[in-house]
């Protein structure tokens, strides 16, 4: 039991006479004292914990798409000191190297995989908030099992000139990289990604994006004065209330009033027809309360609201 405690459970044995056969270790409580679950829990942890609580860390960045900054604010830190007190989080650079070490093994995994299917791409170029230009190339295939899997390819700038040739180029280097067979690319209707696909030899197949040939259809109708003049009505109205934080104030009220649900107006986005659809049936399901806020001239002008409508 000594050599237990001696072991596992530091002890204080400043001045404690020596265990001998037969005689019995004694020391008084001020001779020996037992460590305090603060004590025990600061101690070291094994290699294989701190690497398990690492990976987790990892898989919190890569699954949630955290900045790496995130794990190192002084509140995530002192979360961490909380349930695991001897583990210290590693720096940026070692923590980017382990990134970056599982980014390559998951790729080398999905490139075998990938290289026994029959895969098909789809493919879209798209600007992000800051007006930076990215394309995004997404594998789709079966298993064996009858399993439907997409995975994300690549996702890479591409600030060049988005001509077809450059497009072209560029999806070769993808289709190069992984090492596949591509049976049919799937691709918006715009016409340099068009030509890009007739001057690509690593696509005999492709076909336009339903979704994207279905928003050019409905984007004509909306084109149609009458129905233009109503869309374009309604977004100033929507305009209006995002921009009047007291019409909002009293929109609020109102749909208290009308036992309205409260939800705000929404607006709408020109490449999404869906959305202009959602704006209109908002301002439908909430038009007493919108009517009632534009006519009280204490919350919109006379003038104003006759601008709105026009």
């Amino acid at each position: 039991m000594h050599a237990h405690l001696r072991g596992k459970h530091p002890l204080n044995l400043s001045g404690e006479s020596q265990a001998t056969s037969g005689t019995a270790v004694k020391a008084s409580d001020t001779q020996k004292r037992q460590s305090n679950i603060f004590e025990f829990s600061n101690r070291p942890i094994h290699e294989r914990r701190k690497q398990e609580i690492t990976e987790k860390l990892i898989a919190f960045v890569v699954k949630d798409v955290r900045p790496i900054s995130a794990i190192h604010g002084q509140g995530f830190q002192d979360l961490i000191h909380f349930f695991e007190p001897g583990y210290t989080i590693p720096s940026r650079t070692s923590l980017w190297k382990q990134i970056q070490c599982e980014y390559d093994n998951v790729k080398s995994q999905l490139a075998a995989e990938l290289k026994t299917q029959s895969v098909s791409l789809t493919t879209d170029l798209w600007t992000s908030v800051t007006m930076d230009a990215y394309i995004t190339v997404t594998a789709h295939y079966i298993t064996e099992s009858w399993q439907l899997k997409s995975k994300i390819l690549q996702t890479a700038i591409m600030s060049e000139r988005h001509t077809a040739v450059n497009i072209s180029e560029r999806m070769n280097n993808i289709v190069q990289e992984w090492g596949i067979d591509v049976f049919c690319t799937v691709h918006d209707n715009a016409s340099s990604m068009n030509l890009a696909m007739e001057i690509c030899d690593q696509f005999p197949n492709d076909l336009g994006c339903s979704g994207h040939t279905l928003q050019l259809a409905i984007t004509a109708g909306l084109s149609l004065p009458d129905i233009s003049k109503a869309v374009e009505a309604a977004r100033r109205v929507v305009g209006h209330f995002r921009c009047s934080a007291l019409a909002t104030s009293e929109l609020k009220k109102q749909q208290v009033q009308l036992d309205y649900k409260q939800n705000k107006l929404l607006n709408d986005c020109a490449t999404r027809w869906s959305s202009t659809l959602f704006m209109l049936e908002r301002l439908f399901e909430q038009r007493l309360a919108v009517q009632t806020v534009l006519t009280d001239e204490t919350v919109t002008k006379e003038a104003a609201c006759e601008s709105l409508l026009l």
